[in-house]
Formats: structure tokens, C-alpha cells, sequence
């Protein structure tokens, strides 16, 4: 791969950390018909709130039901049609959150057109929706160079990988994710779309980590630092 004039290098990759500071909202669901009216009312930093916290939670393995909404209405609801739905939900192809809360909702709309909700669970188990403060903060950790990136890729905490492959669904019309967006601007097109292609809600952080990393080292084989 060709590496880019020196005129074309941009400013250092800077790796942030996330903090979660939650709050809880006034929504909440005892059955899928008020799962909707949550899903519609709630806020977007909620709607990526239960879509990505157990990303975090647990960096080394992917859980079954990846997002909240899907382990609610498995666990508490006992609808395995709508949770393995909302398991699936094509969360890479989405441009931001409101294509994603869109998705929810039809979803959603038309499970209940053919189904109904007759499942409505005791208190104490219903789905709370949640806000958080999404907290971005510097980890200490930058590059200057893809060399230098790939470097401190392999050491930076796992919830760093989450910051730069999901924050950027909290802008409206962003696509890319950090890592594809910081390569491209380098000059480095090919990786940048690759990076950009792969879909990162099919891993656990970790592994995540350990695919970009691969993509990255591939992508700079025969360039120098």
C-alpha cells in the first residue's frame, strides 16, 4: 500500500475512554404496546443506552441478546419470536439513531398488528428506560502515525474500542466509524473501507479489537512509520 504525502497527515488520533452516568426516565413497559410508546417517547442517548451497554459490560464475550430491548423480551416477556428480532436488529447498516428507533418501532408495530400483546409482566420485572450522560474523556493515549496507532490499539482498555466504533451513531447521518474516518482522512482509502465495512455488533469488544487490529496491520504491510 502507498503511503500518503506528509502534507496529507492529519492531526493525531486521540483514544478516548466513556463513562455511563445513568438516570432513569418515566417510561416503562410491562408489555410490548408500552415497549413501543417507551421506544417512541425516550430520548436517542436512551435508544444507544439499551442498544450498546452490554457491549461494555462484558468486553470478552458476546452475550446472546446483545441489546436490552431483545433481553428484556426474552427473560421477563417470554417472547422468543420478538427478542431474537430484536436481536438482529441491522445496526451496522443504520445511518444513525433515528433509523434505528424507526426500525425498532415497525418492528415492533407489526409484531403487535399480527400478535397482539397479551403478555403483560408483574411489577418489578418491567423494561425502565434510562438516560445516560455519555461522558467522553481522554484516555492519555494518542497516535501519530497508523504505525503508531496500531501500536496502542493492542494495549488501550476494551471500552475505548466501544467509544470509537459506537459513539458515532449519536450524529445524525454519521456513518463511519472513528477508526475508518481517521484512516481515511490519512489517505489510506482501501483500509478505511474496510474498516468501515465490517460490522461490529457481531463481536465482543475484544474481538473487535483483535479483527481491526488484523485489518490494520494488513492494510500497512510495506509502509514505515
Amino acid at each position: 500500500m502507498k503511503k500518503p504525502a506528509k502534507s496529507e497527515i492529519i492531526a493525531a488520533f486521540e483514544f478516548k475512554k466513556v463513562a455511563f452516568l445513568v438516570e432513569v426516565l418515566p417510561y416503562r413497559a410491562t408489555s410490548l404496546a408500552q415497549l413501543l410508546t417507551g421506544v417512541t417517547l425516550a430520548p436517542d442517548v436512551s435508544i444507544f443506552y439499551h442498544l450498546h451497554q452490554r457491549f461494555f459490560l462484558d468486553p470478552d464475550r458476546l452475550p446472546e441478546f446483545p441489546n436490552d430491548f431483545a433481553a428484556w423480551a426474552d427473560q421477563s416477556l417470554g417472547d422468543a419470536v420478538v427478542a431474537e428480532r430484536l436481536a438482529n436488529l441491522s445496526l451496522s447498516r443504520s445511518l444513525d439513531l433515528a433509523m434505528v428507533r424507526r426500525e425498532i418501532s415497525i418492528l415492533l408495530a407489526e409484531h403487535l398488528e399480527r400478535n397482539g400483546s397479551p403478555h403483560h409482566i408483574r411489577p418489578g420485572l418491567e423494561f425502565i428506560f434510562r438516560k445516560p450522560r455519555l461522558v467522553g474523556f481522554g484516555s492519555g493515549r494518542h497516535a501519530e502515525t497508523p504505525q503508531q496507532f496500531a501500536k496502542v490499539l493492542k494495549t488501550i482498555d476494551s471500552d475505548s474500542i466501544g467509544y470509537h466504533l459506537f459513539t458515532p451513531k449519536t450524529a445524525p447521518g454519521q456513518v463511519a466509524n472513528d477508526f475508518a474516518a481517521w484512516f481515511k482522512a490519512q489517505g489510506y482509502e482501501s483500509l478505511a473501507q474496510q474498516l468501515d465495512a465490517f460490522d461490529p455488533y457481531l463481536n465482543s469488544l475484544e474481538d473487535n479489537r483483535a479483527y481491526v487490529l488484523e485489518l490494520i496491520e494488513a492494510g500497512l504491510e510495506g509502509t514505515t512509520a
